[in-house]
């Protein structure tokens, strides 16, 4: 009996030591799940395709907001009145910085799964060495938004408009549709190619595009391509451009009825999504 009580209280205190290790290591336990649960969904090849092709069968608006960046001030103004609109918007998302702002994290997370929402990246940096952007570099932003915002982009978007072709063909390896430089379309290859119709600011004179201008350059490639792409940056609607924190309410206006036109030529808004696919 002595022996059988022994026992007991010696299986009972050791039962009792492991309920205090498992109580005393759950903290770290679940901190390594979730960063192992976060690693998880960073995917670094797509399926191997043969071909990509451009499936615009009607007359189709794509608008491309660049420079989604961390701690831009503009963005939500502009994004949240093209969603009010129910229009359909793909956001070139600079991976630079943007795990430090939590209020843009918060606000790309709430829209990431609007069926209007695309999410692509801008390059890495956006500075230069993008034009040239190896490999390694190319990987740092496209896993930063993946663990970021839990989004695998399927758009490039290369700062500039202008990216090598060594550098395109390392981008083709992991993103089936790059927008670049204005007037661009190719299809049949890796990856679909989609440039940009018109641009609503003219950063080499420093002025902004005529809105007459933007309809008219939209309305002929509309009827020679069936798509219309209008490039779009957030710092061009601020009171200083230069420092891009304060909205400019005549430029938001003008913003406004931009879209009211846009609207008028009664055509399909997608994404670039929306309009490629590609064959296995």
């Amino acid at each position: 009996m002595g022996d059988t009580m022994r026992k007991t209280k010696w299986w009972f205190g050791l039962l009792i030591l492991f309920f205090f290790v498992v109580i005393s290591i759950s903290p770290f336990a679940i901190e390594y799940f979730m960063e192992h649960k976060n690693a998880r969904i960073l995917t670094y090849e797509q399926i191997d395709r043969d071909s990509c092709f451009i499936n615009a069968i009607e007359p189709t608006i794509i608008l491309r907001i660049d420079d989604v960046r961390a701690y831009s001030k503009l963005t939500k103004p502009l994004v949240d009145e093209i969603l009010n609109r129910n229009i359909s918007v793909t956001l070139g998302v600079i991976p630079r910085d943007l795990e430090k702002d939590n209020n843009m994290i918060k606000y790309l997370g709430q829209i990431k799964t609007n069926p209007y929402v695309e999410i692509a990246q801008h390059g890495g940096y956006h500075n230069k060495t993008d034009n040239n952007i190896t490999n390694d570099s190319l990987m740092d932003g496209y896993g930063k938004i993946q663990k970021v915002l839990g989004v695998l982009p399927v758009t490039y978007i290369p700062p500039y408009n202008e990216v090598s072709l060594e550098s395109r063909e390392i981008i083709s390896n992991y993103f089936r549709i790059i927008s670049g430089e204005q007037g661009i379309i190719k299809e049949g290859e890796k990856i679909a190619e989609i440039g940009y119709t018109e641009e609503t600011y003219y950063y080499d004179k420093n002025e902004s595009v005529p809105i007459e201008i933007i309809i008219n350059k939209c309305e002929e490639s509309l009827k020679n391509t069936n798509l219309c792409i209008i490039a779009i940056h957030p710092q061009e609607y601020a009171t200083n451009i230069n420092n891009p924190v304060i909205l400019d309410k005549n430029r938001f206006e003008k913003f406004k009825h931009l879209l009211d036109e846009l609207e008028n030529l009664s055509t399909k808004f997608s994404r670039f999504t929306d309009v490629v696919y590609c064959s296995n």
